[in-house]
């Protein structure tokens, strides 16, 4: 089974979607960014003000797709979501000590998976935890 990503370079134009047999139509699928922006200025269209922030991308406050300027922007803009990912990963660090699991990267607490996550760190590397290790 073929699956269609967002950010697949092989996205064509028209395209049938393999999970529901529908036609997409994607018609900016080969823009550029430049192409993108030169649209949206030309016939004014409305955007997330985000953008003029910065950001370079849009989608969920600390997401792994991103890189590490981006998550320390977003955790910069939203605190409190940042106290929200501590406290699960507290959570978390709590769930796997009570199971016996190994603590590859020897974290601490929450603070020490925070860092890890918002460093490139969390990105595929020799230490890279995979996720049947959870």
């Amino acid at each position: 089974m073929v699956l269609n990503y967002d950010d697949a370079a092989s996205r064509r134009v028209v395209e049938q979607c393999y999970r529901t047999a529908k036609t997409i139509v994607n018609p900016i699928v080969d823009f550029t960014d430049a192409d993108v922006w030169e649209f949206i200025h030309k016939y004014n269209v409305p955007y997330c003000k985000l953008y003029d922030e910065g950001f370079s991308r849009m989608g969920c406050i600390g997401c792994p797709m991103g890189n590490k300027r981006g998550r320390e922007m977003q955790f910069a803009r939203w605190p409190h979501m940042r106290k929200y990912y501590v406290s699960a990963f507290d959570e978390m660090l709590k769930v796997r000590e009570s199971r016996g699991l190994i603590n590859k990267l020897n974290w601490q607490d929450g603070e020490d998976v925070m860092r890890w996550w918002i460093s490139n760190a969390s990105k595929a590397n020799a230490d890279q935890m995979h996720i049947d290790d959870l």
